[in-house]
């Protein structure tokens, strides 16, 4: 199943925009009183890898983009309404691509080990978030009245 209208694409990017907001608004805290593991949020690292040294919102706005943009593709590929199991394997395989590929990328080493082993389990938590929000959004956003879900179903 996937987005067959032009406005399931659109409530697409929605789910994925308040997912980002809403994980980023859970990390966020974390990052600035110095109890998530990681010397930096990752978006924020991303960014300066990228760009050099740049403020705290552009790191957000990276966020932002990132998390709306793979969610979008998630439900594009999974469909509106996807399964707990379809969702579980979209965040582990986030949570992998993390610590084997971005890890390395924003000089934290592969699982992070260049800064502490730690950060790679600490990585799953915003990852399981990520899920638990996806599922929740979602199934809020593409209602089974009006979604091509309800199409799909009788099918």
């Amino acid at each position: 199943m996937t987005l067959n209208q032009p406005r399931d694409f659109g409530k697409a990017v929605g789910v994925g925009a308040i997912v980002a907001v809403l994980t980023g608004a859970v990390t966020a805290p974390l990052f600035q009183s110095g109890l998530a593991p990681m010397p930096q949020a990752p978006s924020q690292a991303f960014a300066e890898t990228l760009l050099g040294p740049v403020p705290e919102p552009v790191g957000f706005l990276f966020h932002v983009l990132y998390v709306t943009a793979v969610t979008t593709l998630i439900l594009a590929f999974t469909g509106p309404r996807a399964s707990k199991r379809a969702i579980a394997g979209s965040s582990a395989a986030l949570w992998a691509i993390a610590i084997v590929v971005f890890f390395p990328l924003v000089g934290w080493g592969l699982f992070g080990a260049a800064v502490t082993p730690k950060i790679a389990v600490a990585a799953l938590v915003p990852h399981v978030l990520y899920g638990v929000l996806l599922w929740a959004v979602s199934r809020l956003v593409f209602r089974a009245s009006g979604s091509t879900d309800r199409a799909f179903r009788r099918a």
